[in-house]
């Protein structure tokens, strides 16, 4: 389990290496004064290469239209420079475009897979909050409270109870976030390139929905498995405990079918609204602190960005996500209902709508609600690292030239 939790780490952590790393290879690879044939024939010392802030965009001084990314070094050369070396800067860094868009596509799968180990304790006590059990069943004695039920889950299982589920997110969260984000990135730009605005309310709101859509239409069998293995049999109700994994499939198939592995797809299809609203926040904060830092850096002389501090991209995400996690929550626990066993041989919920109804009607708004502070505790500090990571790999990706090949 331990191997399971720090090979995501360890991922995020090259990254934030090769991140780094790339910021400032150039800044030490060529340790002499620069002379460019571009629109000036600006010499930099070497003594003075941190001085300008921008040398975290521009670590090699190139003038602003200046040097192409094909240049070549070229030294012997006449010059007014010292040493008598004419430089010209090259962007060695190219990558062709079909890889360009894999990493692109799997820098979400990777974003979501560090974010999902690091927070599934907290997905599991947050299932159990939301399943009937909970208020009709074996688990009812607990009250609702988070702590008890966690003492629970530690009393029939021990700890490693708090990681049921672990395997169906790592084999889903793949093709999940990738598929999630490589949706939206497309959506988005197509979107543009019609006149839809990228940044935008209703770019950010379809992209996002199309993205939800995709990425659970693709994967919700197996958040079934997930759910009803992290679910914690209710013996007075003569709920199967499962055995593995292979068992949970094979008993999902035999009882209920194919459409078994697509319970609760529905409430994700309205969950997706909460995707688009969560992108459509994301977009518009991200949007509105770039205007203010670019007012910023005008007032100090220096050029505009269109990139932010990394704890700005953090903290964008996490708000946006707690916004669109309390608006849309009902869906959450109505899916959870949904893919949940039988209770005595007897479904009792069969859809969406009838399943909040019922539980507005038996439960209340208590009942609509249970778990979502668990699930705050969850999403939001898993979104944040999750859009975190995304941008960290999509800046690394935009050091690269792309090339035909």
């Amino acid at each position: 389990m331990a191997i399971m939790i720090a090979k995501p780490i360890i991922s995020l952590l090259g990254l934030l290496i090769i991140s780094a790393a790339s910021s400032c290879w150039a800044r030490f690879l060529v340790p002499v004064d620069l002379c460019y044939t571009t629109q000036t024939n600006k010499c930099m010392s070497s003594s003075n290469r941190f001085a300008s802030y921008d040398e975290t965009r521009n670590p090699l001084h190139i003038p602003s239209g200046g040097a192409s990314s094909t240049a070549r070094i070229i030294r012997g050369g006449k010059s007014t420079c010292r040493g008598g070396s004419t430089i010209v800067a090259t962007n060695s860094m190219t990558m062709t475009a079909s890889r360009m868009q894999l990493l692109n596509l799997l820098s979400g799968g990777v974003a979501g897979t560090i974010a999902s180990c690091i927070t599934n304790p907290l997905e599991v006590i947050k299932t159990q909050l939301q399943s009937s059990s909970a208020v009709v069943g074996e688990l009812s004695a607990a009250g609702g409270h988070p702590f008890a039920i966690a003492k629970k889950i530690f009393e029939r299982e021990g700890v490693f109870g708090f990681w049921r589920g672990m395997r169906p997110t790592l084999v889903g969260i793949i093709p999940a976030r990738s598929a999630y984000f490589y949706t939206y990135e497309q959506s988005k730009r197509f979107l543009g390139s019609m006149g839809v605005t990228e940044g935008g309310v209703p770019n950010a709101l379809v992209s996002g929905l199309a993205a939800g859509i995709a990425g659970n239409t693709l994967t919700n069998p197996i958040w079934v498995v997930k759910t009803r293995l992290q679910l914690l049999a209710d013996s007075t109700a003569g709920q199967k405990v499962y055995t593995g994994y292979r068992d949970t499939i094979r008993s999902i198939f035999k009882e209920e079918g194919i459409a078994g592995f697509y319970k609760g797809i529905s409430a994700s299809y309205w969950g997706c609204l909460e995707g688009a609203t969560q992108f459509m926040i994301y977009e518009q904060i991200k949007t509105r602190l770039i205007a203010r830092q670019n007012e910023i850096r005008e007032q100090q002389g220096l050029g505009t960005t269109d990139k932010l501090p990394k704890l700005s991209y953090l903290l964008s995400a996490a708000v946006a996500k707690g916004t669109a996690s309390i608006i849309t929550y009902p869906h959450e626990v109505a899916r959870t209902r949904l893919r949940e066993q039988a209770r005595n041989g007897v479904f009792k919920y069969t859809g969406m709508w009838q399943t909040i109804g019922v539980i507005a009607r038996e439960e209340g708004r208590k009942g609509l609600y249970s778990g979502m502070g668990v699930h705050l505790m969850k999403v939001v500090p898993n979104t944040a690292i999750m859009f975190l990571t995304y941008e960290i790999v999509n800046s690394w990706l935009g050091r690269f030239t792309v090339v035909e090949g």
